[in-house]
């Protein structure tokens, strides 16, 4: 992901250090709601859509609804 995505440059490493972290949002109803672990948190919302779909494809609807109601209002 590293060399497709710049921003997200480190976050294989961080997900092998910190899978239990990542687990929370796997395991999660509603992981699109959920902060994204460490440093993760504090990127654009977008490429948090971007990690979710890694884990929970099936939740990208739903992390879109928010977003476009967080830009729009």
């Amino acid at each position: 992901m590293d060399k497709k995505l710049p921003a997200l440059k480190g976050i294989e490493q961080f997900f092998i250090e910190n899978h239990l972290e990542f687990k929370k949002l796997f395991d999660s109803n509603e992981p699109e709601n959920l902060p994204m672990p460490g440093v993760w948190n504090d990127i654009d919302y977008f490429l948090k859509m971007i990690i979710l779909k890694s884990i929970r494809p099936d939740k990208v609807p739903f992390a879109v609804q928010n977003y476009v109601s967080e830009k729009i209002g």
